[in-house]
């Protein structure tokens, strides 16, 4: 059938259809509503029935693209809270609380006393407190003046947050008293009385000098800068004797980026300037220091595959403001690691810098010295090591070879008692051959360093410490007070929640102690003596009552033994000392 014919056939259905409505409909038509909704199908929907072809004349070729990753170094915005050396603590609760106290007491009275602590001011800020001390009154068997020591310091922190940069303000306070009590035996044997040295009664010197430190610093640290850190120091130190020395140091640190590589720049200014009131035996005379030093120290490291290797060199210029004296060095900043296997890496490099000896740097090494010190820096022209390191299982280790070359290395020396033809007469408290100076000559020196640290498991750990040495001088007959050998054995021992056992033992050779001599012909030379060797013993038990009390003894020096850590200067023997522990929040 056509479509003429379909549309004849359905106008015919529709005419006889309206007819017959027409005849029996009793419904009127106006009133008649239909609704219907509409609901397509698929049936409804136009189909393709062939897939259309697509003719372009231009037909872009796939690319191949090659990824690389240029890793850059993030800033990190967590500041670590200031730390300080000291025996482990108990193993850490659950929860750690913001604030630890410590005090005790012992024989020859002595007491210790610390905290440390936080105090958060924000969500971003928060200040830090660290006070430690540690006092004596003396009472060493023999000792024929004060023995007594008291040292104490005090230190607050500011640490801020900020949204670009992070930064850090603080003051500090070093207070230390102690006594001039080792007169030379020798010396007081020509005597004859022991209660008489150069003719003076020894109780009537006073032998007491009393030190006090104050400094003042601050640090920024930048992310996403090319200046990374900048540090600023002041520090002022002063004694009983109208010594004063000032230091400022200003540095800053920076990254440059050059292509795939970092260069590492960091520059540094210090100036640091002082005086005595007197000479050694001759109050007359006074003497004056002052130097500028500026460094400049680039560096880049490098790794290829196994090797990491680190170049660098400083460059440093140092004034001597009193002589207007000018020099120039150059040192070395190398250093090569290779990963052997990951029990073993081996490494070499060489390394060298300026050290600037200070008044309160010479202290804290020997606080017996006289306020006559000639003060000069040392050159550390040279040091090259090399060794290995690493670890299998639970033991890690390090074993190292080092030659270390020193121009005019600051020795500790005996100070003068003699004087030639004509007596010595003594005009301060420092100058019964109680006290000690410092004699420059330049130092060569080999060694070999092993250290070895076993854990055995979480709450056990043994490490020890060796170190030879062999010392070649120039124009000092030995090179003063410092050993061939040294032994540091460490042990530490978490027993449970509650125990905690800790103990150390150090080992120190001869020494040669070099001093001044009458020699033929009414002269006067140098010449040394043998300090003897020595072994410190110590323990201690730590005992944790509860969450935040706990209790604590040590034994120091348990061998009993009044060695000689400077020579005709005796240590306390054996040392009891217990006490409370506390931790809480504010």
């Amino acid at each position: 059938m056509n479509l003429k014919q379909y549309s004849l056939f359905l106008f015919c259905i529709a005419s006889v259809s309206l007819f017959a409505q027409k005849d029996n409909d009793t419904i009127k038509t106006e009133k008649l509503i239909i609704v219907k909704q509409y609901s397509p199908t698929l049936n409804d929907a136009f189909k393709v029935k062939s897939k259309p072809r697509i003719s372009d004349s231009i037909k872009s070729a796939q690319i191949d693209v090659d990824y690389s990753i240029f890793s850059v170094p993030v800033a990190s915005t967590f500041t670590p809270t200031k730390g300080r050396a000291g025996s482990v603590r108990p193993q850490a609760k659950p929860y750690n609380y913001q604030n630890y106290a410590r005090v005790g007491a012992g024989n020859f009275t002595n007491i210790l006393g610390q905290f440390y602590g936080s105090l958060f001011l924000s969500r971003y800020q928060k200040l830090n407190i660290e006070f430690d001390h540690l006092s004596s009154s003396g009472g060493i068997d023999g000792s024929l003046t004060d023995d007594g020591f008291l040292d104490s310091t005090l230190d607050l922190n500011l640490q801020s947050a900020e949204r670009y940069f992070n930064w850090e303000a603080g003051l500090g306070v070093d207070y230390k008293r102690y006594n001039w009590y080792g007169f030379d035996q020798e010396i007081l044997s020509v005597f004859q009385d022991n209660f008489q040295i150069f003719g003076t009664d020894i109780s009537s010197i006073d032998t007491l000098q009393t030190y006090l430190g104050l400094s003042a610093y601050g640090q920024l640290e930048f992310e996403n800068s090319l200046v990374k850190t900048v540090k600023l120091n002041f520090q002022n130190f002063t004694d009983d004797y109208g010594s004063a020395e000032n230091q400022i140091d200003l540095s800053s640190d920076f990254q440059f980026y050059l292509t795939d590589q970092i260069l590492d720049f960091e520059a540094d200014l210090n100036y640091l300037t002082g005086s005595f009131d007197q000479a050694f035996n001759q109050p007359q005379l006074s003497i004056d220091y002052g130097f500028l030093t500026a460094s400049a120290q680039p560096s880049m490291q490098f790794e290829f595959g196994d090797i990491n290797l680190d170049l660098g060199l400083k460059a440093t210029v140092l004034n001597d403001i009193e002589l207007s004296d000018t020099e120039f060095f150059i040192y070395p900043k190398i250093k090569a690691a290779y990963k052997y296997s990951d029990e073993i890496v081996f490494y070499a490099g060489a390394d060298g810098d300026l050290n600037q000896n200070s008044y309160q740097s010479i202290v804290n090494q020997n606080p017996f010295v006289s306020p006559t010190l000639l003060l000069q820096p040392t050159d550390n022209s040279i040091s090259g090591f090399t060794g290995l390191n690493g670890k299998i299982a639970s033991l890690s280790y390090n074993l190292k070879a080092f030659y270390k070359q020193e121009n005019n290395y600051a020795f500790f020396t005996e100070n003068q008692t003699v004087a030639g033809i004509l007596p010595f007469q003594p005009e301060n408290n420092f100058e019964y051959s109680n006290s000690f100076g410092l004699l420059y000559d330049d130092l060569t020196t080999l060694g070999l360093n092993a250290e070895v640290n076993y854990a055995a498991f979480d709450d056990f750990n043994i490490g020890l410490s060796a170190h030879y040495f062999n010392y070649s001088v120039d124009i000092l007959p030995e090179a003063s007070y410092l050993p061939e050998i040294k032994l540091d054995l460490h042990a530490n021992y978490q027993i449970g929640e509650k125990w905690y056992l800790h103990s150390t033992l150090f080992f120190v050779g001869d020494r040669e102690s070099v001093r001044y001599t009458n020699l033929p012909a009414d002269g006067i030379g140098l010449t040394s003596a043998t300090v003897d060797s020595f072994i410190d013993v110590n323990f201690g038990v730590d005992y944790q009552l509860n969450e935040r009390l706990g209790l604590f003894v040590t034994g120091n020096n348990l061998i009993g033994d009044n060695y000689e850590q400077w020579r005709n200067f005796q240590v306390q023997g054996l040392q009891i000392l217990g006490g409370l522990s506390y931790q809480f929040d504010w």
